[in-house]
């Protein structure tokens, strides 16, 4: 017998889930024409490039070239391939047949993501020739580039396991129109990065140098903050073809509790900018806060059940952890306390925290509280209260964005504050006459009480709910 008769194409160690979508995707046409069109087009670029070119610039152009189709294949177009992913197995009903085969739905989701990642590598790999090449022609930056494009596959990773956590949404509107629209805002982000003058792109290397250790402090926090939305937006679409006695939600919480509180010891420690540190809070919170405020309360008593066998902390630690969006706002409320407390005691280089960075805060928190009260009151009982939520949160920015442009183009200057109780106009209030900060402050403070006593209000149904299932998960025991 042959030896070549005992070699798999995959071994069987493997993901099926991963095998499958691997050996469809590899021989489907848009994977084929992708990776044979962006040979072509960089060949044919690079040669009349060469050519045409002054000595001293053709090696940076070419790197640019190189970087910009690379971009665009994995950055915009293979990430718009989840939108699919879970998408096609529940309108063909084989979610429940996968099940039978022992695949849990975290390794349906994550399957289906490595596979279009391991496609975007197979494009990485393509690229290095050309990289090669483009080292000859001189004044190349080696280090730098190199971080650049794998910064740039990182980043590819992130937005396919977006899209395909999104794909399990029955929204077309979330599923479908988002990532399309993303798309078109990143490719007009990368056409005037890699084409908007030498300037640009050295600004964008500058980035990626590590020159000191704040910026590479920095650009951990960005690998680290990466991997968390990976794995946050691939365990949301886990989460809505799991069962409901499959309980993601409290494991979810709390990583993410513990994800925040490493980043505010590390940010304290390392002192770097409270503009960055904003920032990576607000990302590690953000995603994770809108998944809870967007659960449906659908408890069942095996997932009560280990709570209540840890007596009375057990039922404290319940109202925080449990699925639902009224703990999902307990939940938000703790989050937003810890972003808090980290403004108000953090004092890198012996600075004080600006009243700017508290406005902006407690104005995308009161965004949230503000999208949780309207979803409450007027699409209580809506099947996909993730798309209502999303959906309220652009309508804040179309309205405000509407009103600003219409302020800006008018002799009136007045127009603008009376939509304060709108928390996005916030944002847009720093620079109106009349308005100190101070007084923004106070308008974001009245923002976060009014709509979060709203919020917890209106959840007296679900937290009766949830003390009726305890109740039913202590008679079971």
């Amino acid at each position: 017998m042959n030896k070549a008769d005992h070699i798999s194409d995959f071994p069987d160690k493997l993901n099926p889930m991963l095998v499958k979508e691997l050996r469809q995707g590899l021989r489907g046409l848009g994977f084929v024409a992708l990776f044979i069109a962006i040979q072509a087009f960089l060949c044919l670029i690079l040669l009349i490039t060469s050519a045409t070119e002054s000595q001293e610039n053709v090696g940076n152009l070419i790197s640019r070239i190189i970087l910009f189709f690379f971009s665009i294949a994995v950055l915009v177009i293979q990430p718009l391939r989840g939108i699919t992913a879970l998408s096609s197995e529940i309108r063909g009903n084989t979610i429940d047949l996968l099940c039978l085969t022992k695949l849990s739905a975290w390794r349906i989701t994550f399957g289906k993501w490595v596979s279009i990642v391991s496609q975007s590598g197979l494009i990485l790999t393509a690229i290095i020739p050309y990289l090669i090449l483009r080292y000859f022609f001189g004044d190349m930056q080696m280090f730098a580039e190199i971080l650049l494009l794998l910064s740039t596959f990182l980043l590819s990773a992130i937005f396919t396991a977006v899209t395909v956590g999104l794909s399990g949404t029955s929204s077309t509107i979330i599923r479908v129109f988002l990532p399309i629209i993303g798309s078109i805002v990143v490719f007009f982000v990368i056409w005037p990065t890699y084409f908007g003058g030498r300037f640009a792109y050295q600004s964008v290397i500058r980035l990626v140098s590590l020159n000191d250790a704040e910026s590479i402090f920095i650009y951990l926090g960005f690998v680290a903050s990466g991997i968390y939305l990976i794995w946050i937006s691939l365990d949301m679409g886990a989460s809505a073809i799991a069962p409901l006695a499959n309980n993601r939600s409290s494991l979810r919480r709390v990583i993410s509790i513990g994800f925040l509180i490493i980043a505010i010891l590390i940010f304290c420690f390392t002192a770097i900018p409270v503009d960055i540190a904003l920032s990576i809070g607000l990302i590690l919170t953000l995603p994770v806060s809108i998944v809870s405020l967007t659960e449906k309360t659908q408890l069942v008593p095996p997932v009560v059940t280990p709570f209540i066998r840890r007596g009375t902390m057990g039922k404290i630690a319940g109202k925080v952890l449990y699925p639902g969006w009224a703990t999902g706002l307990v939940f938000t409320l703790i989050l937003y306390g810890l972003l808090y407390s980290l403004l108000s005691f953090y004092s890198p280089y012996g600075s004080h925290v600006s009243e700017s960075k508290f406005i902006v805060l407690n104005c995308v928190f009161a965004m949230l509280f503000f999208s949780v009260a309207l979803t409450n009151i007027f699409a209580r009982n809506h099947k996909n209260r993730f798309a209502v939520f999303i959906l309220i949160i652009i309508g804040q920015y179309v309205i405000i964005l509407t009103v600003f442009v219409s302020q800006s183009s008018s002799t009136s200057n007045q127009i603008l504050p009376l939509f304060c109780w709108i928390p996005a106009s916030l944002t847009f209030l720093g620079g109106h006459r009349g308005l100190s900060p101070p007084m923004i402050l106070t308008i974001s403070y009245c923002n976060i009480a009014l709509y979060g006593l709203i919020a917890l209000a209106t959840s007296g149904s679900v937290w009766k709910h949830i003390r009726e299932i305890e109740h039913k998960a202590t008679y079971e025991q």
